[in-house]
C-alpha cells in the first residue's frame, strides 16, 4: 500500500513541480531553449525537446537506482510516478494538444478545457502554466479558443 501511495504521491506532486518550472525555469532562466516552443516548429523536434529529454533520463536513472535497491523501493516507487506523469504529459500535451500526432483527436470535455487553458499560455505568454491543473478556470471558460492548431 505504501507502495503505491508514493506512486500518486509522485505523479500528483509532479504537476506542481511541472508547474514551477515551467514558469520560472523555462520562461526565465531557460527561454533561449523554450522559446523554441511557442514558435512555429520547422519539422519534427524543436530545442525545448531537451526538456524532456533530460527529465526521463533522470528519470530513468532513478528508476535503475531504485530497482537495485529493491522491487518495494521508495525510490523506484516515486520514479514510477514521475515517470507515468511524463507519459501522461507528453501523450496530452505533445500528441493532442500540440497535435505531433495528427490523428489524436479527442473530445473529451475536460481535455478540451486543458487545450483552451494551453492556447490561453501561448497567445499571452502567462498562466495558465500548468497543465492538468490550471488556477484560471474562469478565464478558461471566458474566452474562446477554437480547436485550431497550437503552435
Amino acid at each position: 500500500m505504501r507502495f503505491v501511495a508514493i506512486v500518486v504521491v509522485s505523479f500528483a506532486g509532479m504537476e506542481f513541480f511541472s508547474y514551477l518550472v515551467h514558469r520560472f525555469v523555462y520562461h526565465k532562466l531557460m527561454w533561449i531553449l523554450h522559446k523554441s516552443h511557442h514558435t512555429r516548429r520547422e519539422g519534427m523536434f524543436e530545442l525545448n525537446d531537451l526538456f524532456p529529454l533530460t527529465f526521463a533520463t533522470v528519470t530513468v536513472f532513478l528508476m535503475v537506482k531504485g530497482s537495485a535497491e529493491g522491487s518495494g523501493s521508495d525510490l523506484l516507487a516515486a520514479s514510477i510516478g514521475i515517470a507515468l506523469y511524463g507519459m501522461v504529459y507528453f501523450t496530452i500535451h505533445d500528441l493532442y494538444v500540440h497535435r505531433r500526432a495528427k490523428f489524436v483527436s479527442l473530445k473529451i470535455p475536460w481535455l478540451i478545457r486543458v487545450k483552451k487553458a494551453h492556447a490561453l499560455h501561448h497567445r499571452y505568454g502567462g498562466e495558465p502554466y500548468g497543465l492538468l491543473m490550471f488556477f484560471n478556470a474562469d478565464r478558461v471558460e471566458r474566452e474562446v479558443v477554437h480547436d485550431e492548431e497550437i503552435i
